[in-house]
């Protein structure tokens, strides 16, 4: 019997021997969590909170257990800060874990997106430490991949900004001539017709009717007699001026076979116009003049008491009555340019005999970008200090493609007028597509007042940093690819849908949106017959292949063929 005893407490000595010398063994996935599940890029950087569990009666009393976080991409690692964690018997002062009821723990890291990181494995990799032994335990992998979704939004998807033309197909404008009388007197003097405002209104009239398009719209005339004499007197004759003044100006129309209606009237004494004169001259006593014009309102008192200021009267009667004794004529005119065809004929034929205003016009009667930007460049050539025309040459480079050329004419038109919103919202955006954000930002804040152009710029750089309740707030009435990219961020799904119905020009970004939007819903015809159309942009087709966003169906043969 003592026998027995001895074997069987060697037995038990042998296996407590064992069981304090055994490794800790291999970790299971389902120990271990990744917040969020698909680990996601967000202003460059990646963020995440790993979740591990030591089951019970795992970690040994004395070990030292260091994990690694450890990004495998591309044929490379990237080594994440470790954390370390103790058995109940070490002494430091990591994080304890108990031998019998084990333990949870929590590991955030955080780290730079490279290119290349969206195809990628998340493993933990684990080293024992038991006094001066240390043991590797096999690594976990905890997550596959990283979505980087919102670098889709790009500047390239923006519309350029062009200035605006100040042009007018009609014009309406007025010309004035005064008829003058000799006191007493309602007859047209021959000499008066050859005065300077007379030949020229005269000159206008028949210039207007010859003009194919142009007319005469109006004619007033006016009848004045000066404020000397008895009301009847200056009645008759200013009545009298009013009439020889129609007849006139009908004899002028009818030579022209015009027919215009002409409003007429008269005024028998024009104290106003007297009044005017008078304030706007040198008189010595015109103060006192103009008091007595302020005091007495009956005509015949005011002209009793004027002229009781004897030496002011004489002028008054040499330089201010005179003026008075007139009939006013005013015709207004409306002036009607070149039809759009004559003008796009003109702007590729004599482009040097329009105004810039009617080149920068007639650049938007055409469809062509070419023929467009044709346009612009001789408005360039000809009108060199006026930045519009540089401008709207960079904003066509820009649909274009031609990215380069355009920053080169933005900075020209910089350089002309740096304070313009169209122009520094024009170099925010190419600066955007250069990938320099910081830059492009501070550029965008000079073009406050451009309107929805500038919110859906802003939208792209909230995007980028990170914001996305700012840049869903920016692109909420937008309708570009941008704006579905900024519901597919935050995870709104039928936000996508429905921003992806109101996208303006459709292309192979919006196909390759829809098929997202379709993986999310596992919906795969949606994804497949989508990335059919999208990988027709081999910038696309190369992306799709390691899209995290597709991850379900890249051992899909079908998948396979359209994205390799």
């Amino acid at each position: 019997m003592k026998k027995h005893l001895l074997l069987a407490t060697a037995a038990l000595l042998m296996a407590f021997s064992f069981m304090s010398c055994k490794n800790m063994g291999p970790l299971a996935t389902e120990y271990f969590k990744v917040d969020p599940p698909v680990l996601e890029a967000k202003a460059g950087k990646v963020d995440a909170t790993i979740t591990g569990t030591f089951p019970e009666k795992y970690f040994k009393k004395k070990a030292t257990v260091v994990v690694t976080p450890v990004l495998k991409y591309n044929g490379t690692e990237e080594r994440l800060p470790t954390a370390t964690f103790q058995g109940e018997k070490v002494k430091g002062n990591d994080k304890k874990m108990p031998y019998k009821a084990g333990g949870t723990y929590t590991h955030r890291v955080s780290f730079d997106f490279k290119p290349g990181m969206e195809k990628s494995e998340l493993y933990l990799q684990f080293e024992v430490k038991e006094g001066k032994k240390s043991t590797a335990l096999p690594e976990v992998k905890i997550a596959d991949g990283i979505q980087c979704t919102y670098m889709l939004a790009k500047g390239q998807q923006l519309e350029p900004a062009f200035a605006i033309d100040q042009f007018q197909r009609s014009i309406a404008s007025q010309q004035e001539a005064d008829i003058n009388f000799l006191v007493n007197q309602a007859n047209i003097r021959p000499t008066e017709l050859k005065a300077e405002d007379i030949a020229a209104l005269t000159s206008k009239i028949q210039e207007v009717a010859a003009s194919q398009g142009s007319s005469v719209k109006g004619i007033e005339i006016s009848g004045y007699a000066s404020p000397e004499g008895s009301v009847e007197v200056n009645t008759s004759l200013a009545e009298k001026r009013e009439k020889v003044a129609v007849d006139y100006i009908n004899k002028q129309m009818k030579d022209l076979q015009a027919q215009v209606e002409v409003d007429s009237k008269y005024t028998a004494e024009d104290w106003e116009g007297f009044q005017q004169l008078v304030q706007s001259s040198s008189i010595q006593d015109k103060e006192l003049i103009l008091s007595v014009l302020s005091q007495f309102t009956d005509p015949d008192q005011r002209e009793v008491e004027i002229r009781k200021i004897a030496a002011a009267y004489k002028v008054l009667a040499d330089e201010i009555l005179p003026q008075l004794r007139r009939s006013k004529m005013k015709v207004s005119f409306e002036i009607t340019g070149k039809t759009d065809e004559q003008l796009i004929a003109a702007a590729q034929a004599t482009p040097d005999s329009m105004s810039v205003e009617e080149l920068l016009f007639t650049a938007t009667l055409v469809s062509d970008l070419n023929t467009k930007a044709a346009i612009y460049q001789k408005a360039s050539e000809i009108y060199a200090s006026d930045w519009r025309t540089v401008n709207n040459l960079g904003a066509v480079k820009l649909l274009q493609g031609k990215v380069d050329e355009a920053e080169q004419l933005f900075s020209k038109a910089i350089d002309l007028n740096s304070s313009v919103k169209e122009t520094n919202y024009n170099w925010g955006i190419v600066k955007m597509m250069k990938g320099e954000l910081k830059i492009a930002e501070s550029f965008l804040g000079k073009a406050a007042g451009i309107g929805a152009k500038l919110d859906a710029a802003l939208g792209v750089i909230y995007l980028h940093k990170g914001d996305y309740g700012a840049a869903n707030k920016a692109l909420s009435e937008d309708k570009s690819n941008n704006a579905v990219i900024a519901k597919l961020v935050v995870k709104d799904i039928a936000g996508a849908q429905a921003k992806l119905k109101e996208v303006k020009a459709p292309n192979e970004l919006t196909s390759y949106l829809k098929a997202i939007v379709a993986a999310r819903s596992g919906d795969k015809e949606g994804v497949l017959s989508n990335l059919a159309t999208a990988v027709k942009d081999a910038e696309l087709k190369a992306r799709a292949a390691n899209d995290i966003e597709f991850a379900k169906y890249v051992a899909d043969p079908a998948f396979a063929a359209i994205a390799k």
